[in-house]
């Protein structure tokens, strides 16, 4: 049984085209959301909708019609869980993506179909399968001075890790860094991946050393989230396509904290994955032979 209605029919939701090839991404989507569910369930692990996931859950009860994966997120202590357990318990098909499986290296967590293609063209040295992205919450500063220290040191940790020209440019200028010279540059000889272990060991150790959340701290500073473990604590299931997701019992206060404004209105955004080449029925490995064999 198919999640999404008439699969293999282009249809007009909210006023705007859904194709069947966009369903069918979907698809594969919702089969691997019901696969992670699977594990949470089996571990005790809470996993929530978010983003435009989220959204699209209270709005649409679904996808938002213009999207093209699925947002969830986790507190920081089950998503490690979940790094533990997924490799073994996910079937052959699926591949569970962090920073330390194979080249990527991103802030998140990913599940990806290895059978299907969501490809950065030129791009061949990581699993480039359809995914569902995991986000992890993190503990953030409440605005006492210890948070504040913390945070300083959070922030830096993350920069040397995933935006060291920037970093690099900010010791040029002399700005105030919390890391000792000395320690800085013990980081700075560290493989990026070590660097990155470094930063989610912080955050693990400081979990619970606020009641705010948000996500990784150089990424998302312009959204001003208020995010707190409160918010998270009492949830209930909303219908999402032919499925449930999780979501905060107060969602509309979550939505409203995730897109500030009148987000009942069905304004068309922006893809963040606009430039990925997108297939249900063609693997990233079949796309990369091919190409290797036509030049």
């Amino acid at each position: 049984m198919a999640w999404v209605k008439d699969l293999y029919r282009d249809e007009i939701r909210s006023g705007f085209l859904v194709t069947a090839h966009r369903k069918r991404i979907w698809e594969i989507e919702l089969n691997m959301l019901a696969e992670l569910e699977r594990i949470c369930d089996k571990y005790g692990l809470r996993c929530f909708a978010a983003w435009g996931t989220l959204l699209g859950t209270v709005r649409h009860g679904g996808f938002v019609p213009w999207d093209d994966d699925i947002d969830l997120t986790m507190m920081r202590p089950d998503y490690e869980r979940l790094k533990e357990v997924a490799p073994q318990e996910l079937p052959e098909l699926y591949f569970f993506q962090t920073a330390y499986t194979d080249g990527a290296l991103f802030g998140i967590a990913r599940l990806r179909n290895s059978a299907t293609m969501a490809m950065l063209p030129n791009i061949n040295y990581f699993n480039q399968g359809i995914f569902i992205d995991i986000h992890p919450l993190d503990a953030v500063s409440d605005g006492s001075a210890r948070m504040e220290e913390l945070r300083a040191y959070q922030m830096e940790l993350y920069a040397l890790a995933m935006q060291e020209p920037q970093y690099r440019e900010a010791m040029a200028a002399g700005a105030p860094l919390v890391i000792a010279p000395a320690e800085r540059e013990r980081i700075l000889h560290l493989p990026l991946r070590e660097r990155f272990r470094l930063y989610e060991d912080f955050q693990r150790a400081h979990f619970d050393d606020s009641q705010r959340v948000n996500y990784y701290p150089q990424e998302f500073p312009r959204r001003q989230m208020t995010l707190t473990k409160e918010l998270f604590a009492h949830t209930i299931p909303l219908p999402f396509e032919g499925t449930t997701v999780t979501v905060p019992a107060a969602y509309e206060t979550a939505v409203q904290i995730y897109y500030p404004g009148n987000w009942r209105q069905f304004i068309r955004g922006d893809s963040t994955h606009e430039g990925l080449i997108f297939s249900p029925d063609i693997s990233y490995r079949a796309y990369q032979a091919a190409q290797r064999k036509a030049q």
